[in-house]
């Protein structure tokens, strides 16, 4: 005989008597508080719904979970002004694209109290701009005409003028590395090497083991700034925020999470560029990092305590 146990479907997070149909020995061997934990933080986490409703709930689950919500997102708005953030060690990370598609850049500031701060920067092809604008129902001229959208005259992505760019944003900050994707890297790399010029550029891998801790440093990050800790600050830039409400991410069985861009409602280059330059804080520093960086002086130090 075979009874199965789970909640009616779609009932509420905190719905008690659901998790009761789905655990009949809850507050027995079941521990009730864990369940109210996890209950609280699927609540304020997306992404931590579906494995509730899954483990906790028995219930069937799609594979994907946004990674943020909207309101937790926009909590986080804040001022972030280069000019005034050269003292603080920065990160980047940077998403390559294709010919044709958009290439984000961002970078994050560290701050003592354990607050990132971050901005964005993305490219795209200036001509067919508005009949991508209709066909893929974003407004990419208003976000050009804001500045975190740089249009690159022709109808693809020219390298020379990302290294261009990134080169100027970078001036005069305190940079330990730039985390990035490995495709079309050795297009950056060629037009640094012809400027005469070169980066701390890091690989970052974009499998479930690279990307899931970098991820889990979001999400917590993010968390903490809703609630008005020492967390996650952006800008309020319309391609990064863009990219949060399109991002969403996938489990292995294991648990282990990374961004998915096949299965996103739409572009989440610039959120997989943050979530690699978090990554890449935690990460091996490249050879040529500066003396001062945090690797070298203080051997303790770690982004988040």
């Amino acid at each position: 005989v075979s009874h199965v146990y789970a909640a009616p479907e779609g009932c509420a997070l905190d719905d008690c008597e659901a998790w009761a149909a789905a655990n009949p020995a809850l507050g027995q061997f079941r521990s009730l508080k864990d369940m109210e934990t996890f209950a609280d933080q699927a609540r304020r986490l997306p992404s931590k719904e579906n494995s509730f409703r899954w483990l906790y709930l028995n219930q069937r689950i799609s594979g994907v979970a946004s990674l943020v919500s909207k309101a937790e997102w926009m909590a986080c708005r804040g001022d972030v002004d280069p000019e005034e953030l050269r003292h603080l060690p920065c990160w980047g990370g940077l998403d390559l694209s294709q010919s044709r598609d958009l290439t984000a850049f961002v970078m994050a500031w560290q701050c003592p109290d354990g607050a990132v701060l971050v901005r964005s920067t993305a490219w795209l092809p200036a001509k067919g701009l508005r009949e991508r604008a209709e066909e893929e129902r974003v407004p990419w001229p208003a976000f050009a005409k804001h500045g975190d959208l740089r249009l690159i005259e022709g109808p693809v992505i020219d390298p020379q003028v990302v290294a261009t760019d990134i080169l100027e944003l970078v001036a005069g900050h305190d940079l330990q590395a730039i985390a990035y994707d490995r495709y079309r890297i050795k297009d950056l790399e060629r037009e640094l090497e012809r400027l005469g010029e070169s980066l701390p550029l890091v690989p970052h891998g974009q499998g479930f083991r690279n990307m899931s801790p970098a991820v889990d440093r979001l999400e917590r990050l993010v968390a903490l700034g809703a609630e008005g800790g020492p967390g996650l600050i952006h800008a309020n830039q319309p391609v990064l925020n863009l990219c949060a409400a399109n991002a969403v991410v996938e489990a292995d069985p294991a648990g282990n999470r990374k961004l998915t861009k096949p299965k996103s409602r739409g572009k989440i280059d610039a959120m997989v560029a943050l979530t690699m330059a978090l990554g890449g804080m935690n990460m091996e520093p490249p050879d040529d990092a500066p003396a001062s960086s945090p690797w070298d002086e203080d051997p303790d130090f770690t982004l988040l305590a």
